[in-house]
């Protein structure tokens, strides 16, 4: 029998005896009255020895336990932070004191009133005079100073990872108040949160091959959403004017640091402004958020100095001249082929003039935007739902911002033509049934919905999953989802 085996059965024996003796082990609530944080805090400028008469009541998971015979003492895991119990004859008394040393386990979840001293040793504590086991653990923990290191365990065991590593739960917390720092601009600028279907009859607003299911009381297929925008866009031809949507999305795609299946865009839309308009506002976002998270707008992602509180433009062509040297300043494709050939980028499976341009952007151009930098004015026929230019129909009214490296979000003045929006669906449809998976579909409840009008607009998506890498110095989009999604273990 292995040791853990070994831990299991010697818990599951304690577990009978407790039943036995007519114990819950598993209690339906406790009065929680104090937190470890807040303890600790108020009681931090006590001297070494002294006590206090103030009474509290913690509960949290068991972190550690020493036993010293007549004096004990264990480190109790709030959501707030760890602080130390102790408990002594002369005070807990002989039976509570002989309970703990029998039946409390490193990981068992406890909950205990006391007084509030401190250590010779100068740790505040709480002096216990009464405890009740509130949860048994069965399963052991992993010992605190070799275990959960391995990444895929730690992925995949994230609840361990939470208890474990104190730095992996401070990463989540901050995760909360980058969202919320987002959603207090969005409504400080006048926008209104909404709601739009998770589950959708025809999937659009951008291209990527959809995960499929089915609804069987009407014996239909369906789509997880890939993006929300097609349902905002609704919402303003019935009238909203500043609208945006913390959306989960559902992409049936590789899985990288930078992807995953599932993962959180916000998206706005935004009547009567155009691509220009959210550039500022795109900027303007993020310092927001980075600042009020971290109270300065100068990060230090995994050993680059990079400011998110300073911005540059560069159109998509002056980009291209100036991370390639070249000037693709041409709409002859097999001019833009050649050049992307000299370079040695593989062009093969691109059908035009601007798949050409954007495979040597990808390529050439985004490794080396590591400032935070707007590339605006895009290939319009790699820009199908975006207003075209009016002095150059080649470039679309769009925008892509892009720290590290990596495209952080999408923005153009919405194309709103309902007779050119069906047309590109229309050839987005032949080239999808030429196994091109990855086009965009005819949606032509949308299409009717344009026919009543929709006034002109912009919206703004940002992956909120890589905003919060950023802020956090995380790595991987796997180290800022709670439950990234790994391959099954069998």
């Amino acid at each position: 029998m292995g040791r853990e085996e070994q831990i299991i059965k010697e818990r599951e024996r304690k577990l009978g005896e407790l039943r036995e003796k007519g114990i819950n082990p598993y209690r339906h609530k406790y009065n929680v009255k104090n937190y470890a944080s807040q303890i600790l805090k108020k009681y931090s400028k006590l001297k070494p020895g002294q006590k206090t008469k103030d009474k509290v009541s913690v509960a949290g998971r068991v972190l550690s336990v020493r036993i010293h015979g007549k004096i004990n003492f264990a480190h109790l895991l709030d959501s707030t932070g760890k602080i130390q119990i102790g408990l002594e004859e002369s005070t807990s008394g002989k039976e509570l004191n002989n309970f703990f040393k029998k039946y409390i386990d490193f990981g068992d979840i406890i909950g205990c009133e006391g007084i509030v001293f401190k250590t010779t040793r100068g740790e505040v504590t709480v002096l216990v005079t009464k405890l009740d086991l509130l949860t048994k653990s069965l399963m052991p923990l992993p010992e605190k100073w070799h275990g959960l290191k391995d990444k895929e365990e730690r992925y995949r065991k994230r609840y361990l990872d939470l208890i474990m590593n104190p730095k992996v739960k401070e990463v989540f917390l901050k995760r909360s108040r980058i969202i919320k720092a987002m959603r207090e601009f969005l409504i400080k600028n006048g926008f209104i949160e909404v709601e739009t279907p998770i589950l959708q009859p025809i999937y659009g607003g951008t291209n990527a091959r959809p995960f499929e299911t089915r609804l069987e009381a009407l014996k239909i297929k369906l789509y997880l959403r890939i993006s929300n925008e097609l349902y905002l866009k609704r919402l303003l031809v019935g009238g909203y004017d500043k609208i945006f949507e913390f959306s989960p999305d559902f992409r049936n795609e590789g899985i990288d640091k930078l992807h995953n299946p599932e993962f959180l865009q916000m998206e706005t839309m935004w009547t009567y402004a155009d691509y220009k308009d959210n550039m500022k506002f795109c900027e303007d976002m993020i310092s927001y958020i980075t600042k009020k998270v971290l109270g300065t707008t100068k990060i230090n992602y995994q050993g680059k100095k990079i400011d998110l509180g300073k911005w540059q433009r560069l159109s998509f062509l002056e980009a291209l001249k100036k991370h390639t040297g070249e000037d693709f300043d041409t709409d002859n494709e097999n001019k833009a082929r050649k050049l992307a050939l000299k370079m040695k980028v593989d062009v093969s499976g691109c059908e035009n003039y601007g798949e050409i341009l954007n495979r040597v952007f990808e390529e050439k151009v985004e490794p080396n935007l590591i400032q935070p930098t707007i590339i605006y004015d895009y290939p319009a026929s790699i820009s199908g739902l975006a207003k075209i230019k009016e002095d150059d129909p080649r470039w679309a009214e769009r925008f892509e911002p892009f720290i590290n490296g990596w495209e952080m979000g999408n923005s153009y003045s919405e194309g709103n033509d309902p007779k050119k929006l069906e047309e590109f669906w229309k050839k987005a449809e032949a080239a999808f049934r030429k196994g091109r998976v990855e086009e965009q579909r005819l949606d032509t409840d949308f299409v009717r919905a344009l026919k009543y009008g929709m006034p002109p607009a912009s919206g703004l998506g940002i992956g909120v999953g890589r905003l919060i890498m950023l802020i956090t110095d995380s790595p991987s989009i796997r180290d800022v989802i709670f439950f990234p999604f790994m391959r099954p273990e069998k």
